[in-house]
């Protein structure tokens, strides 16, 4: 199943080359959970990133659907 996968601000150098811009498309077998993804493209699973499904903060465990968009960026910002 085909997803996407939108890496933000400092997470953005994870993508390998062909990325456009923040975002990647991905090919991935049924059953793939969050933390696959993010495991496979070296975001931190901790309280250093956060991790939304289509726009929803949702638990690493959460198996992904055909179509969806995961996002990371760090938790850690400027203000």
């Amino acid at each position: 199943m085909r997803i996407s996968v939108k890496l933000i601000a400092t997470y953005r150098e994870l993508l390998p080359p062909g990325a456009q811009g923040n975002r990647i498309e991905i090919d991935v077998p049924q059953g793939t959970t969050v933390s696959d993804v993010m495991t496979r493209f070296g975001v931190p699973l901790d309280e250093r990133s956060v991790i939304v499904v289509n726009g929803a903060t949702v638990p690493l465990s959460t198996v992904l659907a055909e179509g969806d968009v995961v996002s990371a960026f760090s938790a850690i910002a400027g203000g």
